[in-house]
């Protein structure tokens, strides 16, 4: 599996948005090795072992961006309390 991030994560840098905002697409791209894995498949017992990785690595996608939102809103209410 080819790396997806060979650069050196600066983690003292990053936002808790950023680190959310990466991880979310770390998911997609395991997803989709997953779902080409699913249609390489030889046998339907592997197809279905791969779909349900896909479709785990999807519920964690959608997990975090549950929760990414979930920071946007409470920043936006925030800001609105600020102004």
């Amino acid at each position: 599996m080819a790396q997806t991030r060979p650069e050196q994560l600066d983690w003292e840098g990053m936002s808790l948005e950023d680190i959310l905002t990466l991880a979310i697409h770390d998911e997609f791209e395991a997803r989709d090795y997953y779902r080409r894995a699913a249609a390489m498949a030889a046998t339907p017992h592997t197809r279905r072992m791969f779909e349900g990785l896909s479709a785990m690595e999807q519920g964690h996608a959608d997990q975090l961006q549950k929760e990414l939102d979930e920071i946007r809103l409470q920043h936006d209410l925030e800001a609105g309390m600020a102004d």
